[in-house]
């Protein structure tokens, strides 16, 4: 009798989970970027995009918070420096918001940014504000940090084409219609061709794959993203690259995988599935699967050609993370 009482315990348990996650998707988050750099090296700066910060206290101290996913790089950084800017973005910043959701080295590449002379942490330029902080206290929770700092100082940014306080708005998150604000400024400006990710190609393709597979499902998703990609490269201004149908065709499915073997834990959101996820944003995967003699023939660069080394995957799994390590 008392076992038969666990079954709805954990089913009553997945069903709060499935709703907390619906429910918060609904509610407007700033995007806000955490940036530190070592100690005894200022030169080694890192940054991550967090969507979960919030004001705890003013008094006696003025305290924040945010959430950092664990394990991770940013991390360990943040420990080892105990000092962090909080930058929070504009809505004209989804370059930045995309460019360090990923852990790749050269995040500041392509970003303004200044080393601030007291602290020499970087500070991102364009923002609606920043926020400089020191450690407070962190507590593990589950498979995130929660991490409470103690504001030293604020500054004031502008963001926006004009360039005039009034006209800064802040990037949000916004799952209205499963894409927060962000990804519909993202997909308006990639689809409409003003965003220019000249030096973000392939991520910005994997996000515009990731939105279209959530909204449509994969097969009804696929000509759709195909078409989108296919009308940036005839309206770039560069001439040395062109639509690659194979490789369109593969980092879909590779997208597709992702999603499907995130399923368990909720859709979450790009940025978590980068991370999750880090062979998306790694040029070199396709070669697991391709020959180069297969992947570069003319007919691969005009129709799909199937992979000659092992099949496309469908799902990806945990042993699979490590392909490049």
């Amino acid at each position: 009798m008392f076992r038969g009482l666990s079954t709805p315990r954990r089913f009553y348990s997945t069903k709060v989970v499935t709703d907390v996650r619906g429910i918060m998707r609904k509610i407007p988050q700033p995007v806000v970027v955490v940036t530190t750099s070592k100690p005894n090296d200022r030169e080694y700066r890192r940054g991550i995009t967090v969507s979960s910060f919030t004001s705890i206290s003013f008094d006696p101290d003025p305290l924040v918070s945010f959430c950092v996913r664990t394990p991770s790089r940013a991390s360990d950084l943040l420990h080892s420096s105990g000092q962090m800017v909080l930058n929070m973005l504009s809505s004209e910043q989804v370059h930045q918001s995309v460019a360090f959701s990923s852990p790749s080295a050269d995040q500041f590449k392509d970003v303004s940014f200044f080393d601030d002379p007291k602290t020499h942490l970087p500070v991102l330029m364009g923002t609606i504000g920043a926020m400089h902080c020191e450690k407070k206290q962190v507590l593990e929770l589950g498979d995130h940090e929660l991490w409470i700092a103690k504001v030293l100082k604020v500054e004031e940014g502008v963001g926006g084409e004009m360039g005039v306080r009034e006209e800064s708005h802040p990037l949000l998150y916004y799952d209205r219609h499963y894409r927060s604000v962000g990804d519909q400024v993202f997909m308006k400006a990639l689809e409409e061709n003003t965003l220019d990710t000249r030096k973000w190609m392939h991520r910005a393709h994997l996000r515009l794959a990731w939105n279209y597979i959530r909204d449509l499902g994969k097969d009804a998703a696929e000509p759709v993203i195909k078409q989108t990609i296919k009308s940036r490269f005839i309206n770039a201004s560069s001439s040395n690259k062109h639509y690659h149908e194979t490789i369109t065709t593969f980092y879909i499915s590779l997208t597709s995988a992702a999603i499907r073997s995130r399923k368990e834990d909720g859709e979450g959101d790009f940025f978590g599935l980068v991370e999750q996820f880090p062979q998306l944003l790694d040029p070199k995967t396709i070669d697991h699967y391709y020959t180069h003699e297969q992947l570069y023939s003319e007919k691969a660069r005009t129709t799909f050609v199937p992979p000659d080394i092992k099949p496309l995957p469908t799902t990806l799994l945990e042993s699979e993370k490590q392909l490049d390590k």
